[in-house]
């Protein structure tokens, strides 16, 4: 999926800057999937090399970079081009990489998807979203003037403002079906994003139903104990309307401790006990003595569904607003964590994309593509950046060409070419870093 992901968003993006050139007149020499080792090439009738290449970490357009005299017709360089075209040219690429997302999120949202109500759990009273006002049962309408429809719009809204420390103010339907608006000062976040649950940390959860059982495993406990599939956990050991995250905790935590359940069967409330095996644990927190419990079954939460889909305009005109806002949140973390007021740890790399990619297409087809778009627009976000071996660095030197008349010196860009370079590699250490340092903690 790995593959997918950057082969689709490096094509689109490097077609950008493909086409950009083509409509200038300017002659390509070779149009390249990946780096390294050339695995593949093909030369089409306008002698562009199509080239597939060993290492699929990115991609490159090769323009011809200065005339050859006889061999090319006078101004088939980009050399020749003026600095406005050439600004254009650069610029084609990011606009390319914006333009995927729009149109992948487009699709979606006219495609839609069922999605969990916006129907939010009690929040602990330390919270924010608790001394503002929310109660169990509170239904999420508005954020910040927007109408939403699900949870997951809610949180689409709701991530840039709570990263951030943004004031964020709620439209609430409460039980009562009655209208309020809640207006929220969350505190934004310094440290690595990855490591905190954003929303749970200010009050905001979903209320999640009862947990069903959605298979028996033979001859475990959940079997001995008389368990069968469709029952609904509603109580365990006197506690009640706990959600799945919740007795699937406390099963964890109770290894070889017999846990009185209250079950729902069609119906009819039956009482049982059961006495989770104790199996070792991936996570030595569950439980000090390294162990967790375990009833083998497996579990479902039957959210109340809304069916979320829009009409071709509204899809794009949605579909534009979210490729803003993801750009502009990620260029609002860049300057954070420049200024070190978010941790560098919430850099990622090729391998956290790789990691994503898989995980997120087992969840579906459309949450796939939403992954690609997002890659997508960071991608243009960041060549976006005044870095000079990037698409917004040869922009910025173009415009101050265009500025002053002539070019800048060839030692002072050879200068500033390093410097670029020199930021590239430090940022790919930083990734990577952070990358193998997912992996092994």
């Amino acid at each position: 999926m790995f593959i997918i992901t950057i082969s689709v968003v490096v094509v689109f993006h490097e077609f950008g800057h493909y086409f950009a050139a083509r409509f200038y007149h300017v002659y390509v020499e070779r149009f390249s999937l990946g780096f390294g080792k050339v695995l593949f090439k093909k030369k089409d009738k306008k002698g562009t090399e199509w080239v597939i290449s060993m290492l699929p970490l990115g991609g490159y357009v090769k323009p011809l970079a200065e005339p050859r005299i006889p061999n090319n017709p006078i101004g088939e360089s980009i050399a020749e081009k003026s600095a406005f075209q050439k600004i254009v040219i650069y610029a084609a690429g990011p606009f390319f990489s914006f333009l995927l997302g729009i149109i992948l999120y487009t699709g979606v949202f006219m495609v839609g998807e069922n999605q969990p109500e916006a129907i939010l759990a009690n929040p602990q009273q330390s919270t924010i979203a608790y001394q503002g006002g929310i109660r169990e049962g509170d239904k999420i309408v508005a954020v910040n003037g927007q109408a939403i429809k699900s949870w997951v719009e809610a949180v689409d809204e709701l991530i840039g403002p709570f990263t951030l420390g943004q004031v964020v103010e709620l439209t609430i339907n409460t039980k009562q079906d009655t209208i309020k608006t809640i207006t929220l000062h969350p505190t934004a976040f310094k440290g690595n994003l990855e490591e905190v649950n954003w929303l749970k940390e200010q009050g905001l959860m979903l209320l999640s139903p009862p947990p069903t059982i959605q298979r028996i495993i033979p001859d475990g406990p959940a079997e001995k104990a008389g368990l069968k599939q469709g029952d609904k956990i509603i109580g365990i050991d006197g506690q009640y309307q706990l959600g799945i995250n919740e007795v699937i905790g406390k099963i964890q935590q109770s290894p070889n401790q017999t846990l009185n359940l209250l079950v729902n069967r069609n119906g009819t409330e039956i009482s049982m006990a059961i006495t989770p095996v104790a199996v070792e644990s991936d996570n030595p927190q569950v439980n000090d003595g390294g162990v967790k419990g375990r009833i083998n079954a497996e579990f479902r939460a039957d959210f109340p569904l809304v069916k979320v889909a829009y009409s071709p305009i509204e899809a794009f005109t949605k579909a534009m607003n979210k490729t803003w806002d993801t750009a502009w949140f990620s260029l609002k973390m860049m300057f954070k964590m420049l200024t070190g007021q978010a941790s560098l740890k919430n850099i990622s790399g090729p391998l956290t994309i790789a990691d994503y990619s898989g995980k997120v297409a087992e969840n579906g087809l459309l949450n796939f593509i939403q992954f690609i778009a997002l890659i997508s627009i960071s991608i243009g976000v960041l060549n976006l950046l005044p870095i000079p071996a990037l698409d917004g660095g040869q922009m910025l030197i173009n415009f101050v060409e265009l500025v002053r008349g002539k070019p800048l010196s060839d030692a002072v860009l050879e200068g500033l070419m390093r410097i670029g370079y020199g930021f590239l590699l430090m940022l790919m250490i930083f990734a990577f870093t952070n990358d193998i340092l997912r992996i092994f903690t």
